[in-house]
């Protein structure tokens, strides 16, 4: 069986554990969270901004890398703000 070198996995290098913001919201019902998606869709386009998601039925995992914010921050961008926003006004609970 082979064995993996340092240099042919990320995991051992120092720039695999950049910092990353990792937000989850939770909702009621899939309702409430199919309604943020859509919204946080229409913010990314509007932003040309997109986040890695994970989700389920009641919630949403926000991972933004960074890159991701230090390309938000150079745009002076309230994308994460917003964020914030369109899940309290989706029903997050």
């Amino acid at each position: 069986m082979a064995q993996a070198r340092e240099e042919d996995t990320d995991i051992a290098t120092p720039a695999a554990y950049k910092p990353v913001l990792n937000q989850r919201f939770d909702f009621g019902n899939y309702v409430e969270t199919r309604r943020f998606l859509d919204q946080l869709a229409k913010l990314s386009r509007r932003e040309d901004y997109y986040p890695n998601l994970s989700f389920g039925k009641t919630y949403v995992v926000v991972s933004i890398d960074a890159e991701g914010l230090a390309t938000l921050d150079r745009r002076v961008s309230a994308f994460t703000s917003e964020m914030e926003t369109l899940a309290a006004a989706s029903g997050k609970v």
